[in-house]
């Protein structure tokens, strides 16, 4: 198996397992008649390409997270060394 195959493999394995972890929620949360049956069909086509999408939006997330969460600690640093000068 080459280069492609194991790319492959990877990410089919990759999107099959966020494909359920998603669908437990949804039945979890009372959503009947869902199957992954559809959904794992057009993965099993286009996850070479879903699965370096869904990562990178991942890692965009989090990083927007972050920064926002910086940018939140910086506002009450200035609030608290304002209220030291005080």
């Amino acid at each position: 198996m080459g280069f492609f195959g194991t790319y492959y493999l990877i990410c089919l394995a990759y999107c099959l397992y966020m494909s359920f972890k998603k669908w437990n929620r949804a039945v979890q949360a009372g959503g009947l008649g869902i199957t992954p049956g559809l959904d794992t069909m057009a993965m099993l086509i286009m996850c070479w390409a879903l699965a370096p999408v869904d990562i990178f939006l991942t890692w965009v997330r989090v990083y927007k997270e972050a920064e926002e969460a910086r940018r939140n600690q910086s506002k009450i640093d200035i609030g608290l060394k304002e209220d030291i000068i005080d």
